[in-house]
């Protein structure tokens, strides 16, 4: 992963001096719950600060692996034993299998990385709520096929994607359950150890028992995957709204800009592009990808190959690293997000009143009794006449003998009228944040 999207606290749990940590840790879980059940080490004290006492070098570990052992857990295990009190050592890895060791140990790191995820989801959370409310009643056009549609209220339209991040939070509480799982069941996953250790372990470190072949199933890390991925395809809707609401054209939002600092373009001084959120649209691509390869991970032979290994050493640290990423720079962006409403209110005019189309469809159908889509015919071609014409709608409607014969003109000015069309805000707020509001 690229430095510049790794932020410290994600990178801590997924670098190489964590990942052995966590190594340590199993091993002398192992220890603990072999003693606690009566099979070995009885009477004998293991020091409380084992774990913290033993220090394991990644160049070190590396070192002995590319120099002919080939084999990373074994280099570790040589740099470790040698830390032990002599009478431990001879009990350091005995009966369990290399992945009993990583795949547990992973499992703390994927427990770790969720609760990253989840005080982020929390923090973006907070950001679009704080602009739901501030923005509610705060009126702009709806889009549909990238066409007006019908007025709006963009405090709503934050409010979607705050319900949208609170399945996500669910699915995150879900999701940490899933992946807090340990093996401690040897070599083809049938115990060569009593089962009382591999429980004794879990209890240990927070994880739950699960049933193996020589590794933990793959789904586990496919699900895992396949979250992350749903989430940054939350995060690519919202930036992709972000991007298009800053086109020149529209201009009713903008990714904040500081002029007296930033430059937009090497070559053309007035720009100020989205780059934000053009880079987390480009970012959800990538953990798609994550997804399908980590999808595609589900396969191995029997009880054990090795085509999935040498993958999560890169994907699973750059998807925990890039959601996390991902979140925190969004949360950044909606924080400082500029809003332009008296933008978005001259927009709703720019068709000239084509957006109360279907209001004014169906007062005719009410007045006139006639079937609905007889009225419908009548207000579509005066506002497709009109739309070609880039003429004024209720001036058009005012002029026509089909509407005026049953409308008034005071009852056609009511459907141009934008505070019906917010009328129910309360009741959306309500559903979304309910006491919160």
């Amino acid at each position: 992963m690229h430095i510049r999207y790794i932020k410290e606290e994600m990178g801590r749990i997924w670098d190489d001096n964590n990942r052995f940590r966590t190594w340590t840790e199993v091993e002398v879980a192992v220890l603990i719950a072999k003693q606690s059940c009566g099979l070995c080490l009885v009477g004998v004290k293991i020091p409380e600060d084992l774990a913290e006492s033993i220090v394991v070098d990644p160049a070190e570990v590396y070192k002995i692996e590319f120099a002919g052992l080939g084999h990373e857990l074994m280099a570790y295990l040589q740099i470790t034993q040698e830390q032990l009190p002599e009478h431990l050592k001879s009990h350091w890895h005995r009966e369990i299998t290399s992945f009993d060791i990583q795949d547990t140990a992973m499992a703390l790191q994927l427990v770790e990385s969720v609760e990253l995820f989840q005080g982020a989801t929390e923090r973006l959370m907070g950001v679009v709520k704080t602009k739901a409310l501030k923005y509610k009643n705060t009126p702009m056009i709806g889009r549909s096929h990238g066409v007006h549609g019908e007025p709006i209220d963009f405090g709503v339209k934050l409010a979607n994607w705050y319900d949208e991040l609170k399945r996500h939070r669910e699915d995150l509480e879900r999701l940490k359950k899933v992946v807090a799982v340990g093996k401690i069941s040897g070599a083809m996953g049938m115990f060569n150890l009593d089962p009382r250790v591999e429980k004794k372990v879990c209890e240990l470190l927070g994880l739950k028992p699960i049933i193996s072949t020589q590794i933990i199933s793959r789904d586990i890390v496919a699900r895992y995957l396949s979250t992350i991925a749903i989430i940054g395809g939350t995060i690519q809707k919202i930036a992709v709204t972000v991007r298009r609401l800053q086109q020149t054209e529209i201009m009713e939002a903008q990714e904040y800009f500081d002029p007296k600092k930033r430059k937009g373009s090497s070559a053309m001084p007035h720009k100020r592009n989205p780059i934000g959120s053009e880079n987390l649209y480009g970012m959800a691509r990538l953990l798609r990808a994550y997804d399908h390869v980590g999808k595609d991970n589900q396969e191995t032979w029997d009880e054990r190959t090795l085509e999935n290994s040498g993958v999560e050493r890169i994907i699973l640290p750059d998807a925990s690293n890039l959601l996390y990423y991902m979140l925190t720079r969004l949360a950044g962006i909606i924080d400082k997000w500029i809003i332009y409403p008296d933008k978005m209110l001259k927009n709703i005019d720019l068709t000239r009143g084509l957006v109360f189309s279907q209001d004014v469809q169906v007062l005719l159908a009410e007045k006139s009794k006639l079937p609905r889509e007889t009225a419908y015919e009548i207000v579509k071609d005066i506002a497709q006449d009109c739309f070609d014409r880039q003429a004024d709608f209720l001036q058009m409607l005012l002029e026509d003998e089909k509407i005026t014969k049953w409308v008034t003109e005071d009852e056609l000015r009511v459907c141009f009228d934008l505070e019906p069309k917010l009328k129910h805000v309360n009741h959306i707020f309500k559903q979304v944040f309910g006491k919160e509001e």
